[in-house]
């Protein structure tokens, strides 16, 4: 098998254990805030304090990964989340359990850091949307499984057992990707290219290490448009799926009435099927449409997830079930196919050397403004209100904010061009 292909296979099963790692707890609210006496502002800290370490760790293994094997740093950070998922299912208090969710949040971003700066190395600009879309259509399956795993196993054998479950199988994996051939950096890059946006992707290049180097890093991703816009948009756009994930399962069974296995099954449902297929289609349309610019990126996230406002409204305020679930299935189906297109325009607007530290960086700032407040303000909300329909009111305007600054963001750069 060729290392490129080995490389999508491996990277994207891990994805799929890393969603699952993610949204296990989403799957097993109602059990956690009984064992552990919980409201609903706790269950969102829960996912808050994992983004909050997943955040702040990834510019470090962004800046890590330009000096060292990126697949030493993957296997490691992949060997740690594991080994914190099961450390969570020995929990002993809410405290310990927080605990273990925030090492859960540095392995990952060791992971999710490099990841795709290896893929962007194993593959020309115009082949990276269609790569990138296997890579993320691994989201929506783990994230299911993750539901299914946390609402089912808890159900039947108890919440930590269902934390077992979940890390285990990442062990074996992390100590495979430690064999993984490492790619040479900017091989499969094109040496030049024409236009003004372009020339940016170009020159920002990472300076040698140091305080002035980071300093000098963080000002060449500032003044580079193709980043800010994407980066400003994608972070409206995970807030809301970052609030959407942890609270519609419970969502569903609390001002629902829907039974928390009718839930977690519909949902997780919606969730592997909508954004499998919104994925793998973001993808060959980006692929075709796009080929490495960016504007078309950024036109066709914008029009997906404007589309996308009214139906997940509608979704979150009818009671009636086949109205709630196809709205909410093609809303979802609707903002997935962003997944691939926005994380292609992020990965080509850097040269080869800066992109693991503009994926770092990205994830930095999509997850302190996005999903990190996002869950909790949400409960906070719900707490104040009485009711989780009016906190998941915050979702629809997350996205509408996402389409305006995508669709404002492609305007600028075609002026650009």
């Amino acid at each position: 098998m060729k290392p490129a292909t080995s490389a999508v296979i491996a990277l994207t099963a891990l994805n799929l254990l890393n969603y699952l790692d993610r949204f296990v707890v989403a799957g097993m609210v109602e059990p956690l805030k009984k064992a552990f006496s919980a409201d609903d502002a706790d269950i969102g800290l829960l996912t808050s304090v994992f983004l909050v370490s997943y955040m702040f760790a990834s510019p470090l293994f962004g800046a890590m990964a330009r000096s060292l094997r990126r697949t030493a740093i993957l296997g490691a950070g992949v060997i740690v989340w594991s080994v914190a998922t099961v450390a969570a299912g020995f929990a002993g208090g809410f405290g310990p359990l927080l605990a273990s969710r925030a090492i859960i949040g540095v392995g990952e971003a060791a992971y999710a850091t490099v990841g795709p700066s290896i893929l962007g190395d194993w593959f020309p600009p115009e082949r990276r949307s269609t790569v990138l879309a296997i890579f993320y259509a691994a989201i929506p399956v783990g994230s299911a499984l993750g539901y299914l795993l946390g609402g089912l196993v808890s159900e039947s054998l108890g919440w930590r057992a269902a934390f077992w479950i979940a890390g285990g199988p990442g062990l074996v994996l992390g100590l495979l990707c430690l064999r993984l051939t490492e790619p040479v950096r900017g091989a499969m890059d094109k040496p030049a290219v024409p236009s003004r946006v372009e020339s940016d992707a170009a020159s920002a290049s990472t300076p040698a290490p140091g305080r002035s180097g980071r300093r000098e890093a963080l000002w060449t991703l500032a003044t580079n448009a193709q980043w800010m816009w994407s980066v400003a948009g994608y972070t409206a756009y995970t807030f809301s799926l970052g609030a959407l994930a942890v609270w519609m399962p419970a969502f569903m069974q609390r001002e629902r009435g829907w039974s928390a296995e009718s839930a977690v099954i519909t949902f997780s449902g919606i969730v592997v099927v909508t954004g499998f297929l919104g994925t793998i289609a973001g993808g060959a349309v980006d692929a075709r449409l796009a080929r490495g610019r960016a504007v078309p990126s950024l036109v066709l996230c914008a029009i997906t997830a404007l589309v996308a406002v009214p139906l997940l409204m509608l979704a979150i305020g009818t009671p009636d079930r086949t109205v709630c679930t196809s709205a909410m299935g093609v809303g979802c189906f609707l903002v997935f196919v962003s997944q691939a297109p926005i994380n292609a325009a992020i990965l080509n607007s850097v040269a080869s050397d800066a992109r693991a530290f503009a994926i770092g960086m990205s994830t930095l700032m999509i997850h302190l403004l996005g999903d990190v407040p996002s869950p909790w303000l949400v409960g906070k909300v719900s707490d104040a209100t009485g009711s989780l329909a009016k906190g998941l009111d915050l979702v629809p305007l997350g996205f509408a904010a996402a389409a305006l600054i995508w669709g404002v963001g492609a305007l600028v750069l075609r002026r650009r061009a």
